[in-house]
């Protein structure tokens, strides 16, 4: 029963959020590629996203709506989830197609799990989510989701637990 209010929460505060400003990310707060790994919190997520995405933009109002709930009582164990623009001249060396051998995530399109600088993250396609957390006493970077459909899907997953 929780699941499904949590559910329906979530798809009437997507329509709520979705009559704002297209493209408005402006509650979500946005990183320097240089911010990735100096967060306070042990445990975050970081959303990539690039201007003029037709995924990227689909994908903002649940990842506003995500921010929104955690807000709120009984989720403070929830990740935190941070933004990173591509589009911005500062952060588009991350982005490219990693096509070399060892290459993770799908389609053999990413650098990510395992990385703890930001100057050798490579992410593939917008819109992505990657996880930060402690590894060894260092932030380390791991692998979540592209597309829509899957970051949904692992946000639902965080609320859920």
């Amino acid at each position: 029963m929780k699941k499904i209010l949590l559910m329906l929460l979530i798809l009437l505060s997507v329509v709520l959020v979705g009559c704002g400003t297209p493209g408005d990310i402006s509650q979500l707060k946005n990183l320097e590629q240089q911010e990735i790994f100096t967060q306070k919190e042990d445990r975050y997520y970081v959303f990539f996203y690039r201007d003029g995405c037709n995924g990227c933009e689909q994908t903002k109002p649940y990842i506003l709506n995500y921010v929104k709930i955690i807000s709120g009582a009984g989720y403070e164990d929830c990740r935190k989830i941070y933004g990173v623009n591509l589009t911005n001249k500062k952060n588009k060396d991350m982005y490219y197609q990693y096509m070399g051998s060892g290459g993770q995530g799908t389609k053999n399109n990413f650098w990510v799990d395992g990385v703890t600088n930001w100057a050798d993250l490579r992410i593939g396609s917008t819109p992505a989510l990657i996880g930060i957390y402690i590894k060894d006493g260092q932030k380390t970077a791991r692998y979540v989701a592209q597309g829509r459909e899957a970051i949904v899907s692992a946000l639902n997953e965080q609320l859920a637990k």
